[in-house]
């Protein structure tokens, strides 16, 4: 892996929020595997999501964040059960401020991906997200997990 693969991977997570904010499915799900496996189970997703046509479906219909915000990204080369893994660790922060989100809050945590070069590009051939704080004003009578809680 060299620099110019960092900076795809980047542009990988870059183009997840912008596919996402834009309801752009088709570009969405060129940045995953056939079979890619998408776990957000941690912030409350129904179940592990499996395959590309899975995971676009459920993302069509799903009741997103105002925008999506990525950060602290740090690519790293592990060795994994077939060999060496590029593996992607990062940060999010995403506004839950429209009409449509009951409550208003912000919510953040941790992305922990695996990218693998699938027909010359990266794509994520598995994704996973860990809630670690979220933000809701007081007054909107939500309860909200102590260890989330950022007031």
């Amino acid at each position: 892996m060299d620099a110019g693969d960092i900076i795809e991977i980047h542009q990988l997570l870059g183009r997840y929020g912008h596919a996402i904010d834009a309801g752009d499915w088709e570009r969405f799900a060129a940045l995953f595997t056939p079979d890619a496996v998408l776990d957000y189970t941690a912030v409350r997703a129904p179940q592990v999501l499996n395959g590309v046509d899975e995971i676009v479906a459920r993302f069509r219909e799903a009741n997103h964040p105002a925008a999506h915000h990525v950060t602290n990204i740090v690519v790293d080369e592990v060795d994994g059960p077939a060999g060496v893994e590029i593996r992607v660790h990062s940060k999010f922060f995403a506004p839950y401020t429209q009409g449509t989100h009951t409550p208003k809050r912000w919510f953040g945590g941790d992305y922990h991906d695996l990218v693998v070069r699938h027909e010359g590009t990266w794509r994520f051939a598995r994704k996973e997200c860990m809630g670690r704080w979220q933000f809701t004003p007081e007054e909107a009578g939500v309860d909200v997990p102590e260890h989330r809680r950022t007031y």
